[in-house]
């Protein structure tokens, strides 16, 4: 990890606390490009809610090396930055460009494994909204025959819908 200047080591302290967060952001937001680096930092940052709200700034900022970047938060053992990790790795609506990962191992995987009903909805909604892959068939027809959670099923449910309509099913 590189040297965090001063003044993003002060954002991050203020990003910790719920009061200052939003100012925080707003800031790190009016810094555009030259936010990148010490944002890549963050994500590893010792303090959940730094890595929570950088994984979250790189939902609308995130370049190749960035994206590659976020797939270790998957695993954190915080459920809000995996939550918030799972959005900006796979929200097609807020990329612009080529995508530089395939998401859908991963978005399978904490469907499948992440002991969040919230983390395992946010994958399985980003998996059913995404573009649609035939790999996900399998999945949501699991989350069918075996999930009792209503969203789950609702995600799982037009994941198919869309599935078939792109002649994958």
């Amino acid at each position: 990890m590189s040297e965090i200047p001063a003044d993003f080591r002060k954002l991050f302290d203020r990003l910790s606390d719920p009061t200052e967060r939003d100012g925080a952001l707003a800031e790190i937001e009016a810094l555009g490009p030259a936010a990148l680096s010490a944002m890549r930092d963050g994500l590893r940052d010792g303090r959940s809610e730094v890595r929570r709200w950088c994984a979250y700034w790189f939902d609308r900022h995130a370049d190749a090396a960035s994206l590659h970047l976020l797939i270790p938060l998957l695993h954190d053992p915080k459920s809000k930055v995996r939550l918030f990790t799972v959005h900006s790795i796979s929200c097609e609506h807020c990329k612009t460009g080529e995508k530089t990962i395939d998401v859908v191992p991963h978005l399978i995987e904490r469907i499948e494994d992440d002991d969040s009903i919230r983390v395992r909805r946010m994958a399985a909604a980003s998996l059913a909204y995404g573009t649609p892959d035939p790999r996900a068939v399998p999945v949501f027809r699991g989350i069918l025959e075996t999930e009792s959670d209503r969203k789950l099923r609702l995600h799982a449910t037009l994941g198919l819908h869309r599935c078939r309509e792109a002649g994958l099913i």
